[in-house]
């Protein structure tokens, strides 16, 4: 998955891989392969679309926890076959809940991704608004 990352800005891969809060686990046990062969049936994997979602399906499968998916079809899948799935926007939503960041600290956050490029559910500036519809801001 860290070569996904470096995939289509190549400097961001040792970035990624420096970051002291992130660790690089192995995805090449036996048991790995027959989850990630499962997943990639379930997420209809025939190119390099998906690669990264597909991994994470299957480590999340075998280790437990919340899957971090932005990728609607993907997240339905994930949903689908029993994994708990979260959004980064509402991580970001619940730290605002949490008091970890302010929503203007939080719009701001949000606004930078939607300039890098992700594709999020609402126009730039339309953070508060959108999660205060979804009711994901208390």
């Amino acid at each position: 998955m860290i070569d996904e990352v470096g995939r289509r800005h190549p400097g961001a891969r040792s970035e990624v891989a420096a970051a002291a809060w992130l660790t690089v686990v192995p995805t090449d046990s036996l048991l790995f392969l027959v989850a990630y062969g499962e997943w990639s049936a379930r997420m209809g994997l025939d190119d390099d679309h998906n690669i990264g979602e597909t991994t994470l399906c299957a480590y999340t499968e075998l280790h437990g926890g919340v899957l971090v998916l932005d990728d609607k079809n993907a997240r339905k899948v994930a949903t689908q076959y029993g994994l708990s799935v979260r959004g980064t926007v509402g991580l970001i939503a619940d730290a605002c809940c949490r008091g970890d960041c302010t929503v203007t600290g939080a719009s701001v956050l949000v606004d930078d991704l939607h300039e890098s490029g992700m594709r999020l559910p609402f126009p730039k500036g339309g953070f508060e608004q959108w999660a205060r519809e979804k009711k994901l801001l208390g």
